[in-house]
């Protein structure tokens, strides 16, 4: 049974008596940004590969500049990675996510848990959470059946420890520019996967650029061609044909958020008629929000669910009820977590 009342604010320890895995230490001191670096993150947020001469350009700095602010923020662990974005429904596999509760589950077995989730190559994404849901992963699946193998193999060694789970099917992610570093400014569109669902055929190479590019998006065409015992000239038109045909839909940045002094949440929608021009709607208004960074459609016991950075409870609380207040004829219920790290985001 899922859990409708919203805890991501209750100061309350967990019930279950799990402690929380801790952050980064690096995580643990707020940072202010000068407004020349917010820019840059803003302009590398879903553009994470491009070179240094058009980022100058469009935050008006020269090149030596952006160069050295860009290895500071790195040092600094604010930027944390870049990674190339795939829309896995090309690959010919689909987006499931499970969600897990906790209970009885002490500080060790977390660790072992998590231990075995980072681990496992099937998993793409792992978060860990705070709020009505401990824990969500993901598997990239060709099929349900093998979703059914790993799911079970979790369960059998863990499920003992879980008071409630389910699990869901995205079928369409959108990842939002990031806004919440520059309010009020338009930082490009965003990127969708899921859009279009046939399969393209792929040979070692492009595999293999794939999963190198997906592990450090900013890699130099010379150290892609070295790893893979290739010409530039072929990494370089097979890379650009994966973009082409929409295989990588972008290039992301992973930025720290507890360094920024922001709080991450999920906000997971039961809508009342999930019809598609109602969701349009629904989608339509939280992409003119600057703090709102992902939008996923899924299939499951929510139909909606939405992404978003904010500096105080002040600015989630006004932007959510002025949310519930606009979409109230819509909205049944809805669930919010706090996602306190990402341990894999979207990694093949």
């Amino acid at each position: 049974m899922i859990r409708r009342k919203d805890r991501s604010k209750d100061p309350r320890p967990d019930q279950s008596g799990a402690r929380r895995v801790s952050p980064p230490a690096a995580s643990s001191a707020k940072l202010g940004l000068s407004i020349k670096d917010k820019a840059i993150l803003a302009e590398l947020g879903l553009k994470a590969r491009q070179n240094l001469t058009e980022l100058a350009r469009k935050v008006r700095l020269s090149k030596q500049v952006v160069s050295y602010r860009i290895k500071q923020l790195e040092k600094m662990n604010i930027i944390r990675g870049y990674h190339a974005i795939p829309d896995i429904y090309r690959l010919g596999k689909t987006h499931f996510r499970v969600f897990v509760k906790y209970q009885q589950l002490n500080r060790e077995n977390e660790a072992r848990l998590v231990k075995e989730l980072v681990r496992c190559p099937e998993i793409s994404w792992l978060t860990l959470l705070d709020g009505d849901f401990d824990l969500e992963f993901v598997i990239w699946s060709d099929h349900i059946m093998k979703f059914e193998k790993i799911y079970d193999e979790i369960l059998g060694r863990f499920g003992r420890y879980f008071q409630e789970k389910y699990f869901s099917i995205a079928t369409r992610v959108e990842y939002l520019p990031f806004r919440f570093l520059n309010p009020g400014h338009g930082n490009g569109e965003g990127l969708v996967f899921g859009a279009g669902h046939d399969q393209l055929p792929l040979d070692d190479i492009d595999k293999n650029i794939l999963h190198e590019t997906n592990r450090n998006g900013r890699i130099s065409l010379a150290d892609l061609a070295k790893k893979l015992g290739i010409s530039v000239t072929i990494a370089k038109g097979r890379l650009q044909h994966l973009i082409e045909t929409r295989v990588i839909i972008g290039f992301g940045m992973k930025i720290d958020h507890h360094r920024l002094g922001l709080t991450y949440r999920k906000v997971l929608l039961k809508l009342n008629t999930p019809a598609r021009d109602r969701i349009d709607r629904i989608a339509d208004y939280l992409r003119r929000q600057d703090s709102v960074i992902f939008l996923v459609k899924t299939i499951g016991a929510y139909d909606f669910e939405f992404e978003l950075l904010t500096e105080s409870n002040e600015e989630f609380y006004h932007l959510i009820k002025s949310f519930r207040s606009h979409f109230a004829a819509d909205i049944k219920f809805h669930s919010t977590v706090i996602v306190y790290d990402e341990l894999k985001y979207g990694q093949l």
